[in-house]
C-alpha cells in the first residue's frame, strides 16, 4: 500500500508539533528545576525564622516561670524563717523552764516546784508540735508549686 503524501505530511506535522510542544515542555521543567534551589533556600529561611520566634517565645515563658518559682522559693522560706523563729522561742521557753525545774531540784527544793505552773507555761509548747504540721504544709507547697506551676502555665 502506497503512503498518502498528504496523510503522511500530516502525520509529519503532528510529528512535528508534538516535539515542539515537548521542547517546550523540557523547557519549563528545566526552568522550574533551577528554582528549586532557592525555592528550598527560602524554605529553609522561613522555617529558621520561625525556630527562632518558637525559641525566643519558650525562653521568654522558661524565664516567666523561673521568675515565678523564685517568688514561691522565696515565701516558703520566709514560712520557714518565721516556723524557725518560733521553734527557737518555744526552745527558749523550755530550757528556762528546765532550768528552773533544775536549780530548784539541785537545791533540794523539789516540794517549792509548782507543777501546774510549769505545765501552763509551756502546755501549747507541749501539746501541739506546730513545727511538723508547719514542716508538712511547706513540703506540699514544695512538691505543688513546681508541678502546679509548670501545669497551669501550659493550660492543664
Amino acid at each position: 500500500s502506497q503512503v498518502n503524501i498528504m496523510e503522511l505530511g500530516n502525520f509529519v506535522e503532528r510529528l512535528q508539533n508534538q516535539l515542539v510542544i515537548n521542547h517546550q515542555k523540557l523547557e519549563d521543567i528545566d526552568s522550574k528545576r533551577k528554582e528549586l534551589p532557592s525555592l528550598c533556600q527560602e524554605e529553609q529561611d522561613n522555617i529558621s525564622v520561625l525556630c527562632s520566634e518558637v525559641q525566643a517565645r519558650v525562653g521568654t515563658a522558661g524565664e516567666a516561670l523561673k521568675g515565678k518559682t523564685v517568688a514561691v522559693y522565696t515565701k516558703l522560706d520566709q514560712e520557714l524563717s518565721s516556723t524557725r523563729e518560733e521553734v527557737m522561742s518555744e526552745r527558749l521557753m523550755l530550757c528556762m523552764e528546765l532550768e528552773r525545774i533544775n536549780e530548784l531540784a539541785g537545791r533540794g527544793d523539789e516540794d517549792k516546784i509548782d507543777l501546774d505552773q510549769c505545765c501552763e507555761r509551756v502546755k501549747e509548747i507541749l501539746s501541739v508540735c506546730q513545727f511538723a504540721e508547719s514542716s508538712s504544709q511547706v513540703t506540699d507547697k514544695v512538691t505543688q508549686s513546681g508541678a502546679t506551676a509548670l501545669l497551669s502555665y501550659f493550660g492543664f
